[in-house]
Parts: C-alpha cells; sequence; structure tokens
C-alpha cells in the first residue's frame, strides 16, 4: 500500500473511468475508510449508499441534465445536451454520501467523503467527489429516484464519490498557490 503522504499529494480527481466494476473487496475497505473519518462529537452523522446499478445511475445522471438544462444557464445546458453526458462520469460504481442534517453533519460527510477518495488512491483506483448531483433530486425525475436509496428519516444525500479504474493515465497536479499565514 502507497505511503500517507504520496496518496495524499498524487490524489487527481478521474473524470473518465473504464467500465470494469471496482470488486466487492476493494469497495468494502474503500467505505470502512469513509466510515473510520474523524467526525464531531463521534457522531457519525453519515448513510453511504453503494449503487453498481448502471440503469440508476444512469436515470439519476438524466436527472442531472433535467436540472442543468432548466437552469438557463447556456454553458450548463450545452453540458448537459453534450454526446455521452454523464455526471458520474461513467464510474461503475458512486458510493452516495448523506447527512443527518445536523450541525456539523456537512463536514462529517466531507470528512467521510475524502476518506474514501484517499483509499482509493492508496489502492490504485480513480475517484471523482461530486456536489453538483444534489439539485438533481428536487427535480420531478429525480425526487422518485431517491426512494430507492432508502436513507433513514432526515438523511439527505449531500456527496458522491465515483470510483473505478481511470481511462488514461494520471495528470500531473495543478499549480497550488500557497495561501497561508502563520502567526507566532
Amino acid at each position: 500500500m502507497a505511503d500517507a503522504l504520496e496518496v495524499l499529494m498524487t490524489r487527481r480527481s478521474v473524470r473518465n473511468f473504464l467500465a470494469d466494476q471496482v470488486s466487492d473487496e476493494d469497495i468494502r475497505k474503500i467505505v470502512d475508510a469513509g466510515l473510520h473519518a474523524a467526525t464531531a462529537m463521534n457522531r457519525q452523522s453519515w448513510h453511504l449508499t453503494v449503487v453498481q446499478d448502471k440503469e440508476l445511475l444512469e436515470a439519476l445522471s438524466g436527472a442531472v441534465g433535467a436540472v442543468l438544462v432548466d437552469s438557463g444557464v447556456p454553458s450548463l445546458i450545452e453540458r448537459a445536451r453534450s454526446s455521452g453526458f454523464s455526471s458520474f462520469h461513467h464510474a461503475p460504481t458512486v458510493v452516495f454520501v448523506a447527512g443527518d442534517g445536523s450541525h456539523y453533519s456537512a463536514a462529517d460527510c466531507a470528512n467521510a467523503s475524502q476518506n474514501m477518495c484517499l483509499a482509493a488512491t492508496a489502492l490504485g483506483m480513480g475517484s471523482c467527489y461530486i456536489g453538483s448531483f444534489v439539485q438533481a433530486f428536487e427535480h420531478p425525475s429525480g425526487k422518485r429516484l431517491l426512494d430507492r436509496f432508502s436513507l433513514p428519516v432526515g438523511y439527505k444525500p449531500v456527496f458522491a464519490i465515483a470510483l473505478g479504474y481511470p481511462a488514461q493515465t494520471e495528470t500531473s497536479a495543478k499549480t497550488r498557490d500557497w495561501k497561508v499565514s502563520y502567526i507566532r
């Protein structure tokens, strides 16, 4: 397994996946990493849903596309209508992270999501941290799809992690600005 700092520095968002499915063993490791994320007061205010049903992922992507078209924003409309549009980048597995809406739930869900992305990198896979799908569940075409998740009462999807094997080689990291202050 890769060194922790190497994983942190080499993780990239993958937006083009191979169709090869992620093994159950690797999914278990990735989900377990998410469940071991730090949480405020150990509330563990998340619920994870692993989706490998291609039809459901395509239907959810269609609902996202409908929201983009309804937005009236030309660039979003163009994206939704582009050939091969997939809000989950055609990933074979997507882990949806739902939160209970409590005060620190969004941070707890973000921590779990980041842990899963890092675990995927450590296992030689790609991931993409996605939040743009959330509006789809408010759209009529997406509301009925949310029922398939059987979430606990009060939980709503916050993030999704697209998982799979990258269809292309990794790109190098973009330059990061050093936005750091020290007070000593």
